[in-house]
């Protein structure tokens, strides 16, 4: 294989229903699309539940030919896990880097050839990442009206106070909560040897991000492009549809990541000259008013609590200098009283 060989990793975890085959044939699609053409597509599939599915893989696997390599699981592993076997492939075969892509989400054409260009203009750069476009099971855009206030937070970060450059890390734990998304995330293939995702299965991507972003290195926000984010009609999202203690498990999984990223600011002297406690404090308020977007008010409360046991004062503080409505604010205040 080329040294230069990119690799995209997809995890499948399919049922075999049909609009939901024909999503991951245009996922695939979108790969296969790139005006870059020196990558491979590590398939990882995560013990899907019908023949139709290793069926259309089989179909892949002729088209593609040598630049379809499939990895199958024994047991369901979850799609954390599985980008980490993909990971480690990608690390046996050489790729430099690896662009992380969803069985569902679609790649922009040019989102190789800009990525590469990232990576090859400036050796400390770690991770590049776009914006998306929300759409649903026949492409169509979403309207921004129509979106989750947890994903609509997401992309409205993405035209204000865009996290990149050295330390990442404290922009998304203090002023974003969550700006790459998966589908649009790439990374250098050593970083995410060393840093893989947590067996979660919610919120295993941001506990990931802040550890990749604490690292000494750069994050790239590439404007000239967006990804597509596939979420159907009457689908909240994947991860709130498949677990009922999400709002639990994301309060308890982005606490972990966090707490993991302020051991590696440590270790590499990335804490920006920041405070450490005051950057604890803003990381419990900006993850309190996520957990208010998505209307967990006691998990809101929680977050907050432990912003409070640090500093009253500094949380006050924290929460008027949020980028959100200021009725969020004003219930973040209530809360705080």
């Amino acid at each position: 294989m080329d040294k230069n060989t990119a690799a995209f990793i997809m995890p499948v975890k399919l049922s075999g229903d049909e609009t939901e085959l024909r999503l991951f044939r245009e996922a695939v699609e979108s790969v296969k699309n790139q005006t870059d053409d020196n990558w491979l597509l590590i398939m990882v599939d995560d013990l899907s539940d019908s023949q139709s599915v290793y069926d259309t893989i089989d179909e892949m696997k002729e088209d593609l030919k040598e630049k379809l390599h499939v990895i199958y699981t024994d047991k369901n592993c979850g799609s954390g896990a599985a980008r980490n076997k993909g990971v480690r492939y990608a690390q046996a075969v050489g790729a430099p880097f690896i662009l992380f892509n969803d069985s569902d989400d679609l790649s922009d054409p040019r989102r190789l050839e800009l990525v590469r260009k990232a990576f090859d203009e400036d050796d400390t750069v770690n991770v590049v990442y776009t914006s998306f476009d929300v759409i649903d099971e026949n492409g169509n855009v979403v309207p921004h009206d129509r979106i989750l206030m947890s994903v609509r937070e997401i992309i409205d970060g993405h035209q204000v106070d865009v996290v990149e450059g050295e330390n990442a890390w404290i922009g998304i734990a203090t002023r974003k909560k969550y700006t790459n998304l998966t589908s649009c995330t790439a990374v250098k293939t050593s970083l995410a040897v060393q840093e893989p995702f947590p067996s979660e299965s919610v919120s295993e991507d941001s506990h990931t991000w802040v550890r990749y972003a604490a690292h000494p290195g750069k994050f790239v926000f590439l404007r000239e492009i967006k990804g597509g984010y596939r979420i159907c009609s009457n689908v909240a999202s994947r991860s709130r549809s498949n677990n009922a203690n999400f709002y639990q498990k994301m309060f308890e999984v982005d606490s972990a990541g966090f707490e993991e990223a302020v051991k590696i600011a440590r270790k590499y002297g990335t804490m920006g000259g920041l405070d450490e406690n005051d950057i604890r404090t803003a990381f419990y308020v900006r993850l309190a008013l996520s957990l208010l977007h998505g209307e967990s008010v006691p998990y809101c409360k929680k977050s907050l609590d432990k912003a409070l046991a640090i500093s009253k004062e500094r949380t006050l503080a924290y929460i008027d200098q949020l980028y959100c409505a200021p009725e969020y604010k004003e219930s973040m205040k209530a809360l705080v009283q």
